[in-house]
């Protein structure tokens, strides 16, 4: 916690295993994700994801349709 009020926190839960977890090298080759900060910046522990890297990580894992 934290009195900045920069500083959010939301709370996940998994509805779901992923069938197929797509491997970084898998990320990293598809060029649908080629813009995602997992790509361009490396290995973070957090990071942004658009709606459209999402649905398309979920997809890859065998998760169609995303949740």
């Amino acid at each position: 916690t934290s009195d900045d009020p920069r500083w959010e926190c939301v709370d996940i839960r998994a509805v779901r295993d992923v069938p197929n977890p797509p491997t970084l090298e898998q990320v990293k080759a598809n060029p649908k994700l080629a813009d995602m900060a997992l790509v361009r910046l490396g290995r973070l522990s957090v990071q942004p994801v658009t709606p459209a890297e999402w649905k398309e990580v979920c997809r890859m894992g065998g998760l169609t349709p995303a949740p």
